[in-house]
């Protein structure tokens, strides 16, 4: 008996979740069946919301990886050491440290050695066969990481970079010859990377050294430097950092000319990527906004279309929450399709992206490996959650939709009203006013005052091209005029997503274009001098007697640039920067520009931070700034903020006196050369290789340095171009999404207007020209604000005399043309559509 209850029971719960199950699957499918009722506007929907979450997920597979991948390298130039030590001269005795092993926090170090050298080469002057030689005491002790291509990195030999390699012509296994020192095999080659990296041509050699590994007592056996050392890298056990430590190594080192470090992941002087991973977010932001407004469109017109469907379920029994659920099923349903399918072409489309921006900015061959995890996370949360947000309304108006109303078929109309008018053009002002606000964050609000603006816009701009259209288009014209009017809150909204896209093409292009002639003014204007020399010794009198004597030379001065100087942000964040000295007056200096100063008395040593350094401190100028320098920890007073080219402003500056007096730094290593002009820089560069060539550890001039800040400009002009024409495609499916609604909201007027006499080719023209004055319109609009953009930024602080303004002519036709064209295309689909359909099937349309 029992037995027969349990398969009772059994049976019963198995009938019941068949059932439920069926009604799942036929809830499903009547979503699917009320979604796909209007196929062509549920493609174009679908279309344009795979393409705004394969933007995002690419832009922030950009960003990620990006930063992942310089941050990865800066970690491997740290390697797992904790600390560091180093000298104010150029080597000391590895002697000095016994003390060092023999405490009980003490893990394990390596000891290295860097000095000047040339390889043999045929053909190549002394500056091209130049090669920064380091010599470490350990290749496997975990201390140094390299990034291995062939070879063994642990095994003891000569380390090549990928560059080197294909610039002298070897191999694993071949031998190298270094002039007047000795040979070494090659035994491993690696990727380029902070530690070891060379030029790609030889054209780049005569201005940048090739770097090289090899074992230390090799190297010290070869310069005749027996237990000399330029640094000292080690790690604590457990990897303990504190204080207490540091304060207590510090005072070992008190009475000697060494001086220790906490190593320090900090890449921000080599690279300035905040406004890189600014424009990616603006991007991304945009593309998924532009892709929800097209599903608000779909849904809005989805429901205003099923009233009388609506009406008929409540009058069954069906409540405000069933509707409701309806319809998130029918959007959920859209959210899931889109996002699963954009996904995977997002991860191309980020790896292209990914390969053209690294060919753009880096200067050297870079490995790396895609960022997918959290990008692909955000942009999945984004593709499902972003229609439901944007549906939001049109849900809300789907389950208030009243009974009566609806059963007598009488229409939706799209007004608004007079206050609601006033509430958006007031708020459109103060948004407007905002924008004006020299702040990156308040130069969003500019473009939501462009959006709540934007009737006005539309109306005046209608108004003047309306002669135009008529004259054009005959009647068809008069009558896309009235239809504009006719649904004109989405066909603003539609023409405002195109005129951001506009506006944003054209500012970025400005600036891609404006920006190689501000950076290039920057440099020429705090560099200092034409040409800096830094040489392994400090520069003597006599050696500046000795340059100042050579032909094409007008100048020459000492100054000093102490390296992984360490300090901490307000937020207790460890960071690293070099500081540069200057002799007179500070505003005399020739290597940066003062933008603020403080007025007060201190009795604290004085210096001036680059803007950079800073913001990241999160200080202000008149504070007090502490740092960990060779003389100890350090307090200076924030005398004030800078601009200069030097480590992309990420850098503080102090008076020459300053060094010896509290930062326990005695020598000047850097040289800076002014020449005659510009027609003797490479005699002058030829004479300081000639005379200083195996002392000198670095030589750069201002024109590299330009070269070097714009050469990745070149390539982001046109990626970034390509990206915006994107946006600008994106926005044109708007557009006929747009017009498919407005078609088949008016399908029994168009019958109408067939039955009394137009012409199947004369509706074609009244829908065409309903898009290009949607089109038309956000170019103008988008035209006057990407000018206006480009006008206050040149006009900004936080540029930084930077941009210029400047109008991007290609770019203004290629916004103009690509707008005008692609709105043509996005026209003619519906065009066709609604010019095809049977005018007795129009005329009973309901």
């Amino acid at each position: 008996m029992q037995i027969e209850l349990f398969y009772l029971k059994m049976g019963s719960l198995k009938r019941k979740y068949n059932g439920r199950m069926t009604i799942m699957l036929s809830s499903f499918l009547v979503s699917w069946r009320n979604l796909t009722r209007n196929k062509k506007r549920f493609f174009f929907t679908l279309i344009a919301l795979i393409i705004g979450v394969v933007v995002m997920a690419g832009m922030l597979i950009a960003k990620q990886t990006t930063s992942s991948t310089l941050n990865h390298y800066e970690q491997l130039y740290a390697g797992n050491a904790d600390y560091w030590i180093q000298s104010n001269g150029f080597s000391f005795q590895e002697s000095e440290l016994d003390w060092l092993v023999d405490r009980e926090d003490f893990d394990k170090g390596n000891a290295a050695l860097l000095k000047q050298g040339f390889v043999e080469l045929d053909g190549v002057s002394p500056a091209q066969a130049s090669v920064r030689i380091t010599g470490v005491a350990s290749f496997d002790n975990g201390i140094n990481e390299l990034p291995e291509k062939e070879g063994d990195v642990t095994k003891e030999g000569l380390i090549i970079t990928e560059n080197a390699a294909n610039l002298w012509g070897k191999e694993i296994g071949d031998t190298v010859i270094f002039k007047d020192m000795g040979s070494m095999e090659v035994t491993a080659i690696v990727y380029e990377g902070s530690m070891l990296k060379s030029p790609q041509t030889m054209e780049k050699a005569a201005f940048q050294h090739s770097r090289v590994m090899i074992p230390l007592d090799t190297l010290q056996n070869w310069t005749g430097m027996e237990d000399e050392i330029t640094n000292y890298r080690f790690a604590t056990k457990n990897h303990e950092r504190s204080d207490e430590l540091l304060t207590s190594y510090q005072a070992e080192l008190s009475s000697s000319d060494l001086y220790i470090q906490p190593v320090v992941i900090d890449g921000r002087q080599n690279n300035d990527m905040e406004g890189l991973y600014w424009t990616f977010n603006i991007i991304a932001i945009l593309s998924v906004f532009i892709s929800g407004f097209i599903v608000f469109n779909m849904i809005y017109a989805s429901i205003i279309e099923r009233r009388k469907e609506f009406a008929v379920m409540k009058s069954l029994g069906y409540t405000n929450g069933n509707i409701n659920r309806l319809v998130l099923q029918e959007i959920g349903l859209l959210a899931l399709i889109g996002t699963t399918l954009a996904l995977p072409i997002g991860i191309l489309f980020g790896g292209f992206f990914q390969e053209m921006l690294m060919a753009a900015i880096a200067t050297q061959n870079i490995t790396y490996d895609l960022e997918l995890t959290v990008p692909l996370i955000i942009s999945a949360a984004v593709g499902i959650l972003f229609p439901f947000l944007a549906a939001a309304f049109p849900v809300y108006q789907a389950g208030k939709t009243p009974v009566m109303e609806a059963m007598v078929d009488k229409a939706a109309q799209q007004r608004a009203s007079k206050g609601g008018n006033t509430i958006r053009i007031v708020a459109g002002v103060i948004c407007t006013g905002i924008g004006l606000i020299d702040n990156n964050i308040a130069f969003l609000f500019l473009f939501i005052g462009l959006v709540l603006l934007y009737p006005l816009f539309m109306r005046g701009i209608q108004s003047m091209i309306s002669p135009l259209f008529k004259w054009i288009f005959n009647y068809s014209g008069k009558q896309a005029i009235r239809s504009v009017k006719q649904f004109e809150n989405r066909n603003v909204n539609t023409s405002a997503m195109l005129a951001i896209g506009v506006s944003l093409a054209l500012f970025m292009s400005a600036t891609l274009e404006s920006l190689p002639d501000g950076m290039e003014s920057e440099v020429r204007s705090t560099y200092g001098g034409d040409i800096h020399v830094v040489k392994e010794s400090p520069w003597q009198d006599g050696d500046l007697e000795t340059v100042e004597a050579m032909e094409g030379i007008a100048s020459a001065y000492r100054f000093a640039d102490i390296p992984n100087v360490t300090w901490e942000t307000q937020n207790e964040e460890e960071r690293e920067f070099s500081i540069m000295s200057f002799s007179g007056e500070a505003e005399e200096a020739e290597i940066f520009l003062i933008t603020a100063e403080a007025n007060e008395a201190t009795e604290l040593a004085t210096l001036y931070l680059g803007e950079r350094a800073l913001a990241e401190w999160g200080g202000e100028v008149g504070d007090v700034f502490t740092m960990n320098t060779p003389s100890g920890k350090t307090d200076f007073f924030v005398k004030g903020s800078v601009q200069t080219s030097h480590y992309t402003n990420y850098v503080a500056f102090v008076e020459e006196s300053t060094l010896r007096t509290v930062l326990n730094w005695t020598g000047q290593y850097n040289l800076a050369i002014t020449a005659n002009d510009e027609a003797s820089i490479p005699l002058v560069y030829d004479q300081v290789w000639e005379t200083y060539g195996d002392e000198l550890s670095n030589v750069n001039s201002a024109s590299m340095t330009v070269a070097q800040s714009t050469n990745a400009l070149t390539g982001m002009n046109e990626l970034m171009q390509g990206l915006l024409l994107l946006i600008i495609v994106l926005s044109a499916i708007g557009i006929s999404n747009t017009l498919f609604m407005n078609t088949l909201e008016r399908v029994k007027e168009i019958g109408t207007m067939r039955a009394i006499g137009f012409t199947k080719g004369q509706v074609r023209f009244m829908i065409i020209a309903e898009g290009l004055i949607i089109g038309l319109v956000g170019v103008i609009v988008g035209i006057g604000y990407g000018i206006l953009v480009i006008y206050l930024n040149s006009q900004s602080d936080q540029a930084q005399a930077l941009l210029s303004f400047t109008v991007p002519w290609t770019s203004l036709i290629l916004a103009i043309s690509g707008g005008l064209l692609f709105t043509f295309f996005a026209s003619w689909l519906p065009s066709v559509i609604a010019s095809s359909v049977p005018v007795k099937e129009a005329i009973s349309y309901e």
